[in-house]
């Protein structure tokens, strides 16, 4: 039988972890899209978040982002504020609604990297992490 190869593997994680991740967030009643998820992500992780920083974070094009700010303002999920230094820019912030639908988000995840972690030690995952990052930063080069 040939050998599965690292990219085999880490595919298999993947999809098996976002999987685990949809069904989550569907049994939680998260109705957003992963796509949304990511975007309240990086504006609650970057301090004044702005439209800039945050499409350098998620990596999504200036349309894309655009139309999930739209959603998410729709949604009453975020807001955003001027840019006390930047007349053309805005700050993005989570409203109450976006805070509360992220700790929902969060003890998901939690629940699935746990399960994603069952029966391997703590020096395992600390390894797991290790090398992920090296493959991550190895990769982005």
């Amino acid at each position: 039988m040939p050998e599965t190869t690292i990219g085999e593997t880490l595919h298999t994680l993947l999809h098996a972890y976002k999987r685990a991740l949809r069904q989550a967030y569907q049994q939680a009643e998260i109705p957003l899209a992963i796509s949304h998820i990511r975007t309240l992500k990086g504006i609650n992780s970057v301090p004044d978040c702005t439209p800039l920083a945050l499409s350098t974070r998620t990596k999504h094009d200036k349309g894309q982002l655009t139309r999930l700010l739209k959603d998410l303002l729709a949604e009453n999920l975020i807001e955003k504020h001027p840019h006390p230094d930047d007349k053309r820019s805005n700050i993005l912030h989570l409203t109450p609604e976006g805070h509360q639908i992220m700790m929902r988000i969060k003890e998901v995840e939690e629940i699935a990297a746990s399960r994603m972690a069952t029966g391997l030690s703590p020096d395992e995952i600390t390894d797991f992490n290790r090398l992920a990052n090296i493959m991550s930063a190895n990769l982005a080069e």
